[in-house]
């Protein structure tokens, strides 16, 4: 804490009275009080802690894990996405100790050591994950059970997410399937609006495919993207349309409160979890 002091300095001709003796106490304070304005130090942003996920046994990128900031007694306060090769950007909402916290399916969730942040700049950290074995050694699990399973690390199961939750039966009655978001449009999801480059409008991908759940639609009725999640990693517009329908097995679709839980600001629009044979 900054200590000040004022010095008053007595004059040959100094008035004398009441009302000089009160104008002598009020100078001296408003003369603090505008010291003390202009003292006040900027307000300074947290170091940003931009990093990456790996994988501990050889070091390759673990896209889609989920990566989450958290106070000393755990309380959480942000939350991020790591991208298709494992990269991740957190601001924390002020300076302090925090830990990190990783965690993706097929691997056991990792803690970072409590790490102090200062002001400003870029803390740089990489966090290490380690395969955890699913399932039983010898035992073929299917592309639907695992979605289920990840389902599960998420809080949710496919009876709690109700007709947004598509599985393979549902896929595969339908005759034809152009892209991805005709299997959507094909299972009676009266909430989603699919938006195609041919449709385009403002708030969707300019170069793909674009998912708008109702409930992440603007006062003005436009629509917003939702998240799309490949097989466990967060994948564009562009992408989204590079998936192969027929190769889809289970698709599940989270509202914005749900995604946001789970994948941070990039959930705010709702997210759309697809999983096909080639990611099994």
């Amino acid at each position: 804490m900054t200590r000040l002091t004022l010095l008053i300095r007595r004059t040959p001709c100094e008035r004398t009275g009441p009302a000089w003796a009160a104008t002598r106490l009020i100078m001296p304070a408003l003369t603090l009080g505008l010291v003390s304005l202009f003292a006040l130090p900027a307000l300074a942003h947290a170091q940003t802690i931009q990093g990456r996920v790996l994988d501990q046994e050889n070091e390759q990128p673990v896209g889609g894990a989920i990566v989450t900031l958290l106070e000393p007694d755990g309380d959480e306060r942000v939350r991020a996405l790591a991208d298709s090769v494992g990269r991740f950007l957190i601001t924390p909402p002020e300076s302090g100790e925090y830990y990190m916290v990783a965690e993706r399916f097929g691997y056991f969730e990792t803690r970072s050591p409590l790490i102090a942040l200062g002001t400003e700049g870029t803390a740089a950290l990489d966090l290490m994950l380690v395969p955890e074995p699913i399932g039983l050694e010898g035992l073929e699990v299917s592309v639907e059970e695992r979605a289920e399973q990840e389902l599960e690390q998420l809080g949710l199961t496919p009876r709690q997410l109700g007709n947004r939750w598509i599985g393979r039966e549902r896929i595969e009655a339908i005759a034809v399937k152009l892209d991805m978001g005709a299997v959507l449009e094909r299972t009676a999801q009266a909430n989603i609006r699919i938006i195609r480059p041919e449709n385009l409008t403002l708030g969707s991908d300019p170069l793909g495919l674009c998912v708008s759940l109702q409930q992440a639609r603007t006062a003005g009725g436009m629509g917003t993207c939702a998240l799309i999640v490949l097989d466990g990693v967060p994948i564009s517009g562009v992408g989204a349309m590079d998936i192969d329908p027929n190769a889809i097995e289970s698709i599940a679709i989270l509202e914005p409160i749900e995604a946001s839980t789970f994948y941070g600001t990039a959930g705010g629009s709702g997210a759309v979890l697809v999983w096909t044979r080639r990611g099994g």
